[in-house]
């Protein structure tokens, strides 16, 4: 079974497990007025095991049903932004949950996002929520890196650059193609933050040059996502992978031996410099079809404390990005076993502009072909 057959198979184990509890408080908080149940289509990338247990919580909770159109692991956002694009003269979708927060960014920069109901916005914490109140971010994971526990761990991400990062290995470093899913916003975030980290005078990496470290300590460029990273690790043919809190976590429940590290983008002591936090968004699609109160309603749950705990307990040990938990006694006991109190600060809007072409030429370079 692979890394990511066993993943699925502890979120299918684990959603029943926590479904009941998750969602008690938030039902009996919750207006659910009598008639017929409503429904709403939903393009959603984050992990499906996951994201089908949190959507039968919210019918539960709301009464509203939610067709969900999901896509392939490794392309999933990437595909589905495309498919809001192509859509924008007749959506067909009324709510864009993302397991990332590039390509909201983009969506709302190009005027494919509707705003938020003010009270559901202004609810939410600040630093999560668009100004222009189009999306809202929760439950987050961590870019990190993963090692074998027989290797030396590395604690910032210029260091997978170092010269003779593994000796003797052809390949050193497993990492997931940079054109899609969370390495792609992580690429754009990288070389945004060490670009205004070096116009401030701050010590950082030229971008590039830390492509060609890693080219240079041998890198295997994956097609099978960040899972596929990790299995590379674990199976012990690369001695470093490139991922995320959720991938990394999963492998080291089922007794792996690896250790994952929360990597700092720049040096100790600079505020903003540690690794990257990755979101989950929503946000409503402009101009969907179906019963706008009700894509609301979906999206009010999703950030909801009932929600974040949902995800929090779950194989993915997300991080809850909103409210305190209203819906446990015991908060510590369901917290994700990692924290990142310094998360990188860096300019997203930026960043996502620029993630397409850079990850193409990243990939380029990666590969030993000329940008």
């Amino acid at each position: 079974m692979s890394l990511l057959e066993s993943r699925r198979s502890m979120l299918t184990r684990s959603g029943a497990a926590i479904f009941a509890g998750a969602i008690g408080s938030w039902m009996a908080g919750c207006d659910r007025s009598s008639g017929a149940r409503k429904s709403v289509v939903a393009y959603i990338s984050a992990d499906d095991v996951l994201a089908r247990d949190v959507l039968r919580a919210c019918a539960a909770a709301t009464g509203v049903e939610v067709d969900a159109v999901f896509d392939t692991e490794m392309t999933k956002t990437t595909a589905l932004e495309s498919r809001i694009r192509a859509e924008r003269d007749r959506p067909r979708a009324d709510l864009f949950w993302s397991s990332e927060a590039m390509a909201v960014h983009r969506l709302a920069s190009e005027g494919l996002l509707e705003q938020m109901p003010e009270q559901t916005w202004s609810s939410w914490p600040e630093a999560h929520r668009d100004p222009q109140r189009r999306w809202l971010a929760f439950s987050a994971r961590a870019r990190v890196i993963v090692a074998r526990k027989s290797v030396a761990p590395i604690d910032q991400w210029a260091d997978l650059a170092r010269p003779a990062l593994a000796v003797g290995s052809s390949s050193s470093i497993a990492i997931a193609d940079p054109r899609f899913g969370t390495t792609n916003g992580h690429f754009a975030a990288l070389a945004q933050a060490w670009r205004a980290a070096a116009a401030r005078g701050i010590d950082a990496p030229d971008f590039d040059r830390w492509l060609d470290g890693m080219r240079a300590n041998g890198v295997r460029v994956l097609s099978g996502g960040n899972s596929a990273t990790v299995e590379a690790v674990a199976t012990g043919e690369c001695a470093y992978g490139l991922t995320d809190t959720d991938d990394a976590l999963a492998a080291i429940e089922r007794g792996l031996p690896l250790v994952m590290s929360l990597a700092r983008t720049l040096a100790p002591g600079v505020r903003g410099g540690g690794t990257m936090l990755i979101p989950n968004t929503v946000a409503l699609i402009a101009g969907g079809p179906g019963d706008r109160a009700a894509a609301i309603r979906v999206a009010e749950f999703l950030v909801s404390p009932a929600c974040e705990e949902l995800i929090a307990r779950s194989p993915s040990h997300n991080l809850p990005l909103g409210r305190a938990s209203s819906t446990s006694t015991t908060l510590a006991s369901w917290l994700p076993p990692f924290a990142e109190p310094d998360p990188l600060l860096f300019d997203a809007l930026a960043a996502s502009k620029s993630a397409v072409a850079l990850s193409i030429a990243a990939k380029r370079r990666l590969e030993g072909a000329s940008a």
